[in-house]
């Protein structure tokens, strides 16, 4: 459940979840609507600061997500080049020829202009990932934002289960390996060391369902339209500075590029 989350003392870890919520889905939206490569990158260095900065996460555990992401983007530079519609792109200048395949100036900037695009949207995700506990999350939404508990208490349950399963996969492993029972190698060994794994995999997540369903109506879930709260969010000053500025630092950056008429049309003004 917390893959990303990085516990500690930092600006954007003391924050409502909700509030980087607030603050990045309108730059989501906007950034996934561009078609040139300017904006997502200048979004990508806003990303990189705010991250190392507010959320104090160390540079060597941000480089070990970001860095094999980054192949994502560097695929769609040398595919989407190969695959664009040659209507969009024939009236510009080719850059070589191999074959049937031809890739011009045009489809090489697209490439790019998408690959910045996804991976900024990528990274900007990282901002809650990163300094977003799930469990605060969906206790927020249910006080706050009003989703039914029984729905968010209930996922919040289910999530719990994927690193008791991970915990009790490598125990059976490590069981499997005391026996000297071997799986082989190649497709047959994975299928065979699957089936083995299966079964007592299975039979915990029975054992843990079921003492979780107990533990839960021993606390009356359901009975109840609202239920009481050890933690109580709400927004402080400090969440709507951090919305404030992070939109602020976004409208600064599109005003800049305006002015320098590096600001392409969006996807959707192409369209009218």
């Amino acid at each position: 459940m917390q893959t990303f989350y990085i516990k500690r003392d930092a600006p954007l870890q003391r924050l409502n979840p909700l509030s980087k919520v607030l603050a990045t889905l309108p730059v989501l939206v906007f950034v996934a609507l561009t078609t040139e490569p300017w904006t997502p990158l200048a979004f990508i260095g806003l990303i990189v600061v705010t991250i190392l900065g507010l959320g104090r996460i160390p540079l060597g555990r941000f480089l070990r997500v970001a860095l094999p992401l980054m192949l994502l983007m560097v695929g769609f530079l040398l595919i989407y080049p190969f695959v664009v519609r040659e209507e969009l792109v024939r009236n510009s200048p080719l850059l070589f020829e191999l074959g049937p395949l031809r890739v011009y100036q045009a489809g090489a900037i697209y490439g790019l202009a998408t690959g910045l695009r996804v991976y900024a949207l990528v990274l900007l995700s990282l901002i809650f990932s990163f300094t977003t506990d799930a469990s605060d999350f969906i206790r927020a939404l249910v006080q706050q934002w009003r989703l039914p508990y029984k729905i968010g208490y209930g996922a919040m349950a289910a999530f719990r289960f994927v690193p008791m399963l991970q915990s009790e996969l490598r125990v059976i492993q490590a069981a499997h390996r005391v026996r000297g029972v071997a799986g082989g190698g190649g497709v047959r060994g994975a299928s065979t060391q699957a089936r083995r794994y299966a079964v007592p995999l299975l039979a915990t997540a029975i054992r843990q369902a079921e003492r979780t369903a107990l533990a839960m109506d021993g606390r009356a879930f359901g009975a109840y339209e609202t239920r009481t709260s050890y933690r109580h969010f709400c927004f402080h000053s400090r969440d709507y500075l951090f919305v404030g500025g992070f939109w602020l630092a976004s409208l600064l950056i599109i005003a800049g590029l305006w002015q320098a008429r590096l600001l392409g049309p969006l996807i959707w003004l192409q369209q009218l």
